[in-house]
């Protein structure tokens, strides 16, 4: 009974040092709001641990870990300055999301203040690169400076730069397209109109020219439908046309190996033109089927503007045509489980 009374006492003043160390030490408060990548508020846990402290006899002494739950954006955490610790002393924060499906790292520098710090005035790296977030300088789910990015799932269409703008853009232009050549008239109408189908303009590719020549004029001028690699170009916006002459704005200029195509109608004589808008072509999207078709035969084969989710597809360089049978060059074109195919042409 003794000897556990005093064991019990020895106890009892240790902790007693303890406590009265951890009080003289001078905490610093880390106070901020923390966003997801999508701007959202975080809400989960942060784990934070203390790393490179190196006891009196030069031995290292195991990491101390203590976690924070973050709610609707909010952190508030009192740490024990590392800046006046020895030397390579830090922490690592590592954030995890409550359903799972975020999470990220950070390395804080803590030094001693009186006033409550930003997340932004201790960290030092993140493993998600960016910038400090928003509302007096709160955290994103992006982290702070330098870093190794990765991608926290499921990937929004607001996560990945300009895909918002650039579907946008296609489906306007598929719209424009489609208004276009059904006002050319409905299949076995007579018009006074001939096409030019996959035109390449004439003009050098390298980067640097932005001046491309077509071999007729398009009449009208908006009958123009201009490609760069599969995705149409917007008049006013990516070229100007005057006549036969295309000029690209500084921001769209064709880079080498692009692939340019031109589709317009200029002043031609009557004749009858039956016309196919919109079709899908019959066969399965399953990523192993190579063969679709057609209800009729392209006439001519170059009129048929084949889109895979709203992108332009090469005749003879990513399918072929055979009569009214599409045939995908390999499966790395050939359309997945959910792609979409859509067909504009003559016959």
């Amino acid at each position: 009974m003794v000897k556990l009374r005093h064991l019990l006492s020895a106890i009892f003043i240790s902790s007693t040092l303890i406590t009265t160390c951890a009080v003289a030490q001078s905490l610093t408060q880390i106070r901020d709001t923390v966003y997801n990548a999508n701007g959202a508020p975080f809400t989960g846990t942060v784990i934070i641990t203390w790393n490179g402290f190196t006891g009196p006899s030069g031995g290292t002494v195991s990491p101390l870990s203590t976690s924070a739950k973050i709610y609707n954006g909010a952190l508030s955490v009192l740490l024990v300055p590392t800046t006046t610790a020895s030397a390579g002393t830090y922490y690592q924060a590592v954030y995890n999301s409550n359903d799972g499906l975020v999470t990220w790292s950070e390395i804080w520098q803590v030094p001693p203040s009186p006033t409550p710090l930003t997340l932004s005035q201790v960290r030092q790296s993140s493993t998600q690169g960016g910038g400090s977030g928003n509302n007096g300088g709160g955290s994103t789910g992006s982290g702070g400076s330098g870093g190794t990015q990765y991608a926290t799932l499921p990937i929004s269409i607001s996560q990945v730069t300009n895909l918002s703008a650039d579907l946008a853009t296609i489906n306007a232009s598929l719209n424009s397209l489609t208004t276009q050549v059904t006002g050319l008239g409905a299949s076995g109408t007579t018009t006074n109109a001939a096409f030019v189908d996959a035109e390449t303009p004439a003009g050098v590719v390298n980067g640097s020219n932005s001046s491309f020549t077509l071999a007729q004029t398009p009449a009208p001028s908006t009958s123009l439908n201009l490609y760069r690699n599969g995705l149409i170009q917007l008049s006013g916006l990516d070229f100007t046309l005057v006549g036969t002459a295309i000029t690209f704005s500084s921001g769209s200029i064709p880079q080498t190996g692009d692939i340019l195509q031109a589709y317009y109608r200029m002043a031609g004589a009557s004749g009858t033109v039956s016309f196919a808008d919109g079709e899908a072509p019959g066969g399965v999207a399953n990523g192993v089927n190579l063969s679709f078709s057609l209800a009729a035969a392209p006439n001519p084969a170059s009129s048929l503007q084949l889109y895979k989710n709203g992108v332009l597809l090469q005749l003879n360089g990513d399918f072929t045509l055979s009569g009214a049978t599409i045939n995908f060059v390999s499966m790395a074109v050939t359309p997945q489980s959910g792609d979409k195919l859509i067909a504009n042409y003559r016959h």
